[in-house]
């Protein structure tokens, strides 16, 4: 599997849980894991959570759909750090393993999990093959990889201006069109195949948090990160709306079988 180079500090992670919710660095929180794990078995099940981030999905997965286990990975010890407080806060230390890797392997037996959560994780990694490989391993015959992911919907200025806009900040994400990503897929020795577009469902959440940032949040967001910072989070919640509003970017839950031997 690849590797991250992006690390986010304990302010960053402060005010991403700010406007996207405790254990959040992305849209939608628990009502997002819902629709992505709708119709699997979750219930008494052993996940693994590839990028689990601070741990929103990992306690949802417990909490709300029953999982037996969970085991969470992430390359940032910060967002380890944070979630691991959030899983103790949540009594769930005996039900949610972290664990901090640096690319290479999955450290994990072959056959392990009944599930693969996979959330705007694969979007930083140019290997795709390779990562999708080490999940297909690491499932159990019958079992379901899930997530949700960005996708470039088109090489267009909208897309070309996001893109510099995470370039600028030292952010290392590498985008593919929704076919390259299911070919990927099949090709690593997944079936049942297939991705539910959610562009303009996210578009909407994105045009919401933009209205927050700029009315309700703006004040604690500035006595938090300054007004050169504050203007900067400003530029990154309106380019990520924009670049789904103008048609740059799109957005898709997807779900793949390793078959029954």
């Amino acid at each position: 599997m690849g590797n991250s180079v992006n690390r986010y500090d304990p302010r960053n992670i402060e005010t991403m849980e700010l406007v996207y919710g405790t254990g959040y660095m992305s849209a939608g929180g628990d009502a997002e894991v819902a629709r992505i794990v709708s119709g699997i078995k979750i219930c008494d099940q052993q996940i693994l959570d590839v990028g689990c981030g601070l741990g929103g999905a990992a306690i949802s997965l417990i909490k709300n759909h029953h999982a037996r286990h969970v085991d969470g990975l992430d390359v940032d010890d910060n967002l380890i750090r944070r979630a691991g407080e959030l899983i103790e806060t949540a009594n769930l230390n005996d039900r949610i393993t972290l664990k901090q890797i640096n690319g290479g392997p999955l450290p994990y037996a072959s056959n392990q999990f009944d599930v693969v959560y996979l959330t705007a994780t694969s979007c930083h990694l140019q290997d795709l093959d390779g990562l999708f490989s080490e999940i297909y391993r690491v499932l159990r015959y019958g079992g379901w990889l899930v997530g949700g992911e960005w996708f470039k919907a088109a090489n267009n200025i909208a897309y070309r201006d996001w893109d510099s806009l995470l370039r600028e900040r030292g952010l290392n994400f590498y985008f593919v069109y929704r076919s390259w990503f299911e070919v990927n897929l099949s090709k690593s020795g997944f079936g049942s195949v297939s991705v539910t577009d959610r562009t303009q469902a996210t578009t909407d959440l994105a045009r919401g948090y933009l209205e927050r940032v700029k009315t309700e949040l703006k004040d604690t967001l500035r006595t938090r990160l300054g007004n050169k910072e504050l203007e900067a989070f400003l530029s990154w919640t309106r380019g990520r709306y924009e670049s789904f509003a103008r048609g740059g970017m799109a957005y898709g839950h997807f779900r793949a079988r390793k078959a029954e031997t």
